[in-house]
């Protein structure tokens, strides 16, 4: 495997050049450590490993493997730790050893073992020792944010570090580095500030050239194919943000950051992508299993795709992760409810209830438990309990309002739902479908004008509300005993809605009642047939209304 990828780098290595190999890793680590080039670290890694073969006595190759690797993610602390003791081992007086050695102890918390090992390497290196008195220096600041400190502590963390910055002076390796990293980052301003001037100018594609050519002089291509995808989406070029922002995965195909731009910008723009943005928040998923949002929005993307047992699926994962958002429950409970599992939602709405991260949100979570309750359980009880506590939790929720009064309207609690309807319209009154309701409650009650006067109001906001039509007529037919004004509105309901059974059927009984027994029965006839494929009527009850027309008294 590493002679391939050696291949791969186009190196030309003797057989036994193990100084040529140390030198070319410790040049790619170097690289690396100023340009963050994943090249660069795999080359190190390969270059250490090749190292090590050759010559398994050379302590900084292992120690220096072992950050690297540790920065990957492919081994933990402790493994990192057990090489720098191999290394130690094999020269108890490697400073490189004791300076890695200790940066690891201090990643692990472990601060007294840390200080242990970098005043080792102090004694090791003496007047040469900048690396480690910054880095013990640093350790003693640290340490002390954890635990019981003093002023002489703070005194020498900054003794340490202040003379470690001193000896970087004349330490030639860490000066060369400063300098090499100062030059990089002199580069990256230039960069910069040119791009930001063609961005005032609103000189765009220069910008973009300036960042292409700067990837490719650099090989930085992660860090500016992505300002590219940035710049794109700021300017509204989409289409190009997502190119870049691919193309900047090719390269660092691990970059989460990067996945979620992608990711965001897919869901904005391209929601009919449905495919690729599943394949984006998988990806994500890999990346970052316990990251409990993405799976939140995998489930709904799953839900758009109709897959309800993957949605369930990615719900009840976020859940696991954070069960203390109420979100995440209160999107499993919906899911159950595609699934028609009406218990579990329950169970999940009220846990959703329970946490109430805003009593707005929670209000409208609290009418959705009430609906299961109403129209599924037919638990009148709990539905009105869960429909009251929603209106409690926010008094605006005109909705829940709605829905209270519906509930008190079909269990003739009469007085109840009025106080509900007249709530409502307070709050909002541009809801033709409340004054109709309203409008039918005050007929249920026998106030016949103000029945009339709601669905006037009903009508007045939306000309075409058929069943609003319908219902001024039958009270204007059977209330008010106005049969003419009653047809009137009949004809309004049918010309709305040519297939509304009722104001057929309505229409005939006002003919009935004019006299009329051929235009009667014309409409009783229509209504009949109409209601063989809206099924709204009892059927035998019209019939028998026209039979009566013509039978012999």
């Amino acid at each position: 495997m590493i002679e391939g990828r050696f291949k791969d780098l186009n190196i030309s290595l003797s057989g036994n050049d193990v100084s040529l190999v140390l030198k070319l890793a410790r040049q790619s680590h170097e690289n690396y450590l100023i340009r963050s080039l994943e090249k660069d670290l795999e080359s190190a890694v390969l270059y250490y490993l090749e190292a090590i073969k050759l010559d398994p006595s050379i302590p900084e190759a292992y120690c220096k493997l072992a950050s690297l690797l540790w920065e990957k993610g492919q081994i933990d602390v402790d493994s990192a730790l057990d090489e720098c003791r191999k290394a130690m081992k094999i020269d108890p007086n490697s400073s490189v050893a004791r300076l890695y050695a200790g940066n690891f102890l201090k990643a692990a918390g472990r601060f007294e073992e840390a200080e242990k090992e970098f005043l080792e390497a102090i004694k090791i290196n003496k007047f040469f020792s900048a690396k480690p008195r910054i880095a013990l220096g640093v350790n003693i600041i640290q340490k002390m944010q954890t635990s019981a400190s003093n002023i002489n502590e703070l005194a020498r963390g900054l003794y340490y570090f202040c003379s470690g910055i001193v000896m970087i002076l004349w330490d030639y390796n860490s000066l060369r580095m400063l300098c090499r990293s100062i030059i990089e980052d002199i580069k990256l301003l230039s960069i910069k500030f040119n791009v930001n001037l063609f961005k005032k100018l609103k000189k765009y594609d220069q910008a973009i050239r300036i960042y292409e050519d700067a990837a490719e002089r650099t090989g930085k291509i992660t860090m500016f194919y992505s300002e590219i995808g940035d710049l794109s989406l700021e300017i509204g070029d989409y289409s190009k943000a997502v190119q870049y922002y691919k193309k900047t995965l090719e390269s660092s195909p691990d970059n989460v950051v990067i996945w979620a731009k992608l990711t965001n910008l897919l869901q904005t723009q391209y929601k009919d992508n449905v495919d690729e943005l599943k394949s984006c928040y998988n990806r994500l998923v890999e990346l970052e299993p316990n990251n409990a949002r993405i799976y939140y929005e995998l489930g709904h993307l799953y839900l758009k795709l109709e897959d309800r047992f993957s949605a369930i699926n990615a719900f009840r994962r976020s859940v696991e992760i954070e069960p203390s958002n109420a979100f995440y429950h209160n999107s499993l409970a919906y899911g159950l409810v595609q699934l028609e599992d009406y218990n579990g939602a329950i169970s999940e709405y009220q846990k959703a209830i329970k946490l109430n991260p805003d009593n707005e949100w929670t209000s409208i979570v609290t009418q959705a438990l009430g609906a299961i309750y109403h129209q599924v359980k037919c638990n009148i009880d709990a539905a009105v309990v869960a429909y009251q506590t929603a209106v409690v939790l926010d008094p605006y929720n005109v909705d829940a309002f709605i829905a209270l009064g519906e509930l008190y309207h079909e269990t003739n609690d009469l007085n109840n739902a009025i106080d509900c309807y007249c709530e409502v319209i307070k709050l909002d009154p541009s809801i033709p479908k409340v004054y109709c309701n309203f409008g039918l409650a005050l007929w249920e009650k026998d106030y016949i004008e103000e029945a009339i006067v709601a669905f006037q109001k009903a009508v007045t906001l939306d000309p075409k509300y058929s069943v609003a039509l319908n219902n001024l007529g039958v009270v204007c037919l059977d209330g008010a005993g106005k049969p003419d004004e009653a047809l009137i509105n009949f004809t309004r309901a049918i010309k709305c809605n040519p297939n509304y059974a009722a104001a057929y059927y309505n229409k005939g009984r006002a003919y009935q009642v004019l006299d009329n027994k051929m235009s009667a029965a014309k409409y009783y006839q229509m209504a009949i047939d109409i209601n063989k494929f809206t099924n709204e009527l009892n059927e035998p009850e019209v019939e028998e209304r026209l039979y009566e027309l013509f039978a012999v008294k």
